[in-house]
Formats: C-alpha cells, sequence, structure tokens
C-alpha cells in the first residue's frame, strides 16, 4: 500500500482545488455566499470601497462567515481568510483588502442594519423558524466601551472643575514670576499663548516618548536588532526648554520648572475642557428628557461613553453597562426585535422593544407575550393591552406578610380584607373616584400586629388603591395562576436566556465594541441578526430542499 509520511515534505497532500473541499457537500461558505447574494443591501450599489476594486457581494459573504465563526473585528476577519479554506473558496482568487476598507464594508452593514435585520427574519419565516404564537421578551446587561472608574457625579464634577480652574489659576501665576518682558500682555493674551506653547510642547514629548517605547519594543522582540538605547525623549526634552526658554525669556536654571509647569497646564486645561463638555452634554440631555428639572447631585456622567450607564450586573457587580432587549419567538428561538437602553430598569424596557418588533416583524397582536418580574408594570400592562398583545408575567412578591399584596381585595363590596380577617372600607377618594384610602381604625387599634404591620405615627394602617392600575395588575396576576399562564411561565427563562447564552459564548459579545447609544444598538441588532442566520444554517445542515435552493445559485456573483 502506497502511504505518505507529513515528514516528507516535497509530496502534494493538500487538494488540488479549494472547491474539492468545499463544493463535495453542505458546506459553511457556500451557504453564506448564497445568502450575502440573496440579500438586497445598500451598500451593494455604493461607491466603490479600495483599490484594485472589491466585489460587495464576495466581501460581505466572507465577512459573513468570519463572523459565524465569532470574529467581528476587521483584524481578526482578516487573519481567518488567511487560514479558512472557506474563506479562500469564497475570495476566489480576489486580493484580501485591507483591515480598513473590511470597517467601511462593516460601517456600512451595520448604517443599514434594519434592513439587514428585517431580510433575515424573512428568510427565516419563509422557511418555518417563527410559530406566531408564544413569545419573550427578556434583557441582558452588556458592558459598555468605558470603565465605571471613568465616571462622576454631577456634584462632584462641579467640584473637579472649579479646582481645576483654581489649578491653572495658580499655574499662571507661578510662570509669570519667572518670565521678562511679558508686562504688555493681558491676563487673558497671556494664557492663550502659553496654553497654545503648552499643547504644542506636550505633543512632542509625548510623540517622543512613543518613539522611545516603540525602539525598546523592537529590541526586546527583534533578535536581528542591534539599535542603540533610544534617547529621543531627551532630545526633545532639550530642544523645547531651549525653544520655551528663548519665547518667553526664562533663564536657564528655571527651565526645568518652565518644563514641568507647562506640561501640567496642558494637562489640566485639557482635563478641564473635557469635564466642561461632559457637563453640558449631561445638562442639556438632562434638560431634554426632564425639561427645567433640578439635576441631582449624584446623576452620574461617564467621560468614555457617556451614553451608557451605571448599571447592577448578574455576575460582575456594578460596572458601566448598556442594557439590550429582545423579543423571541419560541418555535426557533428566533429574535423578532431589540432595543438598547442607557437604563437599569427592565420595566421601562418593553414598550419600545414592542415597537420595535412591529417595525421589524409585524403586529404582536393576538400571540403571546411572557416576560418575567422585572416587565410587570400597570404601565406595560395596559400598553399590551391596548395592543391586543396577550400579556403574562411573572409578579413581585414581598416578602413581609403584611405587604399590601397580602391583603385581598373584594370588587364588588369595594373593601379589602387583611391578613387577620378585618374589613378595611374606603376612608378617602380623589375627585374622580380613581384614587382611593382603605382603613380600619378600630381593628387595627385592637389588633396584636399592629407594630408590625402599621407604619404610620398614629398606628393605623392605610391600602391605597389606583382604581384602574390594581386592576390591570390583578387581572394579570390572575392570567398567571391559570393552567396556561403557568405553561407560559414555565418558559420565560428556557427561551430567551439560551440565545444571550449563546451571543455570549458563541460570538463572544460580552463588551460593546462601539461607543454611544445609537452605535452600541446596532452591535447589538448585528449579533442578534447572526444568531437567526445560525438558525438558518442548521435548516441548511438539515434540509436537502434548502440545500438544493442554496447549491443552484451562481457561486461568483458580478461586482455591483
Amino acid at each position: 500500500m502506497y502511504s505518505r509520511s507529513p515528514a516528507l515534505r516535497n509530496q502534494i497532500v493538500f487538494p488540488s482545488l479549494l472547491k474539492d473541499k468545499v463544493e463535495r457537500g453542505p458546506h459553511a461558505a457556500r451557504f453564506f455566499l448564497y445568502l450575502a447574494k440573496v440579500l438586497d443591501l445598500e451598500l451593494y450599489r455604493s461607491s466603490i470601497l479600495g483599490t484594485p476594486p472589491y466585489c460587495r457581494c464576495t466581501l460581505i459573504a466572507s465577512i459573513f462567515y468570519a463572523m459565524f465563526s465569532g470574529h467581528f473585528e476587521s483584524q481578526q476577519i482578516i487573519r481567518f481568510w488567511e487560514d479558512s479554506i472557506g474563506a479562500q473558496w469564497i475570495l476566489n482568487g480576489m486580493k484580501v483588502p485591507s483591515y480598513k476598507t473590511v470597517e467601511r464594508i462593516i460601517n456600512a452593514l451595520l448604517s443599514e442594519i434594519e434592513n439587514f435585520f428585517i431580510q433575515i427574519l424573512k428568510l427565516c419565516d419563509s422557511v418555518g423558524l417563527i410559530g406566531r404564537e408564544r413569545t419573550f421578551t427578556d434583557g441582558t446587561k452588556k458592558q459598555a466601551n468605558a470603565s465605571k472608574h471613568k465616571a462622576m457625579s454631577y456634584e462632584f464634577l462641579n467640584k473637579k472643575i472649579v479646582n481645576g480652574k483654581e489649578s491653572l489659576k495658580q499655574l499662571f501665576a507661578e510662570l509669570r514670576s519667572i518670565m521678562d518682558g511679558i508686562e504688555e500682555l493681558t491676563d487673558e493674551e497671556f494664557e492663550s499663548l502659553v496654553l497654545k506653547d503648552a499643547a504644542n510642547a506636550n505633543a512632542e514629548l509625548r510623540k517622543s516618548h512613543q518613539q522611545d517605547l516603540d525602539e525598546r519594543q523592537n529590541q526586546i522582540f527583534n533578535i536581528d536588532s542591534k539599535g542603540q538605547t533610544p534617547k529621543n525623549e531627551e532630545t526633545a526634552t532639550d530642544k523645547v526648554k531651549e525653544k520655551l526658554g528663548g519665547t518667553w525669556n526664562i533663564e536657564p536654571e528655571l527651565q526645568d520648572r518652565a518644563l514641568e509647569m507647562f506640561i501640567d497646564l496642558a494637562f489640566v486645561n485639557k482635563r478641564v475642557e473635557r469635564m466642561e463638555d461632559a457637563k453640558t452634554d449631561l445638562e442639556e440631555k438632562w434638560k431634554r428628557e426632564h425639561g427645567n428639572a433640578k439635576i441631582p447631585d449624584k446623576q452620574q456622567i461617564n467621560f468614555t461613553d457617556p451614553d451608557s450607564g451605571i448599571m447592577q450586573t448578574k455576575h460582575h457587580g456594578v460596572q458601566q453597562c448598556y442594557n439590550h432587549f429582545g423579543i423571541i419567538d419560541d418555535r426557533a428561538n428566533i429574535i423578532l426585535g431589540t432595543h438598547t437602553s442607557n437604563s437599569s430598569s427592565d420595566q421601562l424596557g418593553l414598550i419600545p422593544t414592542v415597537i420595535n418588533t412591529e417595525r421589524t416583524f409585524g403586529s404582536l397582536e393576538g400571540i403571546i407575550l411572557g416576560g418575567d418580574a422585572g416587565f410587570f408594570s400597570a404601565s406595560n400592562i395596559s400598553f399590551t393591552k391596548d395592543r391586543g398583545i396577550d400579556f403574562y408575567a411573572s409578579y413581585p412578591e414581598a416578602k413581609s406578610p403584611y405587604a399590601k399584596d397580602k391583603f385581598v381585595y373584594n370588587e364588588q363590596a369595594d373593601v379589602y380584607t387583611c391578613p387577620k380577617g378585618n374589613t378595611l372600607s374606603v376612608q378617602w377618594q380623589s375627585e374622580n373616584g380613581e384614587k382611593r384610602t382603605y382603613s380600619n381604625e378600630d381593628a387595627c387599634s385592637s389588633c396584636p400586629d399592629r407594630k408590625d404591620c402599621a407604619k404610620a405615627k398614629d398606628g393605623i394602617r392605610r391600602i391605597e388603591r389606583h382604581m384602574k392600575d390594581d386592576k390591570l395588575r390583578e387581572d394579570v396576576k390572575e392570567k398567571a395562576q391559570s393552567e396556561l399562564g403557568k405553561s407560559v411561565l414555565r418558559q420565560r427563562k428556557s427561551v430567551p436566556e439560551p440565545v444571550w447564552g449563546n451571543i455570549i459564548t458563541q460570538e463572544g459579545f460580552v463588551q460593546s465594541h462601539f461607543r454611544g447609544i445609537e452605535k452600541a444598538s446596532n452591535e447589538f441588532v448585528l449579533h442578534c441578526a447572526f444568531q437567526n442566520i445560525k438558525k438558518l444554517f442548521k435548516v441548511y445542515l438539515s434540509s436537502s430542499s434548502f440545500q438544493s435552493i442554496v447549491h443552484s445559485h451562481e457561486y461568483y456573483p458580478k461586482s455591483a
């Protein structure tokens, strides 16, 4: 028998043609080339990117193939292409573009991400992956591309700005004391000129410092390097001192101290400017959302990503995050719609997620929507009811045996019954009758549990009721306790939680790559779209009829 050994390097053991490896059966590369071709994307019709021109459809197919394998950054994508047989088959001899070209293609895709997401949903629907019977909503908090340590409260921010300006004032005063010939300059002229020179000096020193670092790295890792010890920073420092000394008439013995002050001025001034910009952004955003209401002293602003928010996460404590939401169909866990918020509240996420789902998928009227206790609120119940959505939600139960939910309301008699069996009747109501207060002074005065139950100073327990909102909550609680409700709520974790887990484990989405709520939202939608694409790929692997559709397409489309 003729055998080959990998030790003999002059043998040809690699397939003579890449297509022999890819085209002999179902293959992800073939599927993604088909997918790229059937999509109608605006970026196919945009101006040519790169030189020489690239076929955008082929580029998109190869990018999809890389993302399917968990590579979402441009440089990772290019490295994947170089090592992947499937990617080389898609490229079909096309030169691999630069990472900047790949970035531009990805950014162009993100700019029409909703169009892309909708088309993927339609493909999922066309092969029967959407059941249209039960859907579930859930949220997942993902770290923003920002550190929680780069945040300040509004009160502390104002103090830091004041302290920074005071430090600048002291540095200007000290510089004036060691300079000659500046008596004719006003404070404003002097400060403007000094800040300009300080910024230039700081930029030159930082550049020379980086050059030294690069040369040191080359000496360490390039064993063929025989360079001398880098001295760019020392040379630059001498030049900057000489220049500043000549411009501002500073004595040689004071030039070292002057240079330190110039560098401090550049640093402090830049920091103050950033803090003032952040303060302005915070005040404008607060005014848009809350009008003329006073900004709380503890209101946070993050300097790296001001749109993100401080949130308590399940496994990593308090972090700078975005709160992402989705609505998932239970048939194949297809994501129908999404929403991204900078609020840690799940209650506030349901309505915009439903609105987005109506835009990307269509109406949810008549469809069951389940959620956990975080989405249980009168506003969410009312909204879904008006939309004709059959909403089921777990409800929060207080641990105290004397909480409001332990008092039973009788709608016909319009009274509450307390845990001890006493009746609380209406003692006050608003003019329109929408708000009412219930109590029983005589029963409370003789109740042995009075101290634990009644927290008011007079020792009387009062129950406040909003007739419309409390009725909505009670109706949804009753639905949740029904057999159908129990069946729906048993799925509230088993449907959405695996989707978020797959996004983390398969795609490595533990932190946003982009900054700003709009870009963070687009990035999340991209990951959700790929979760849906992976379900489409399962159909391709399992169904010979779908394989025949995919394989019947022309492999290499012409450039747009």
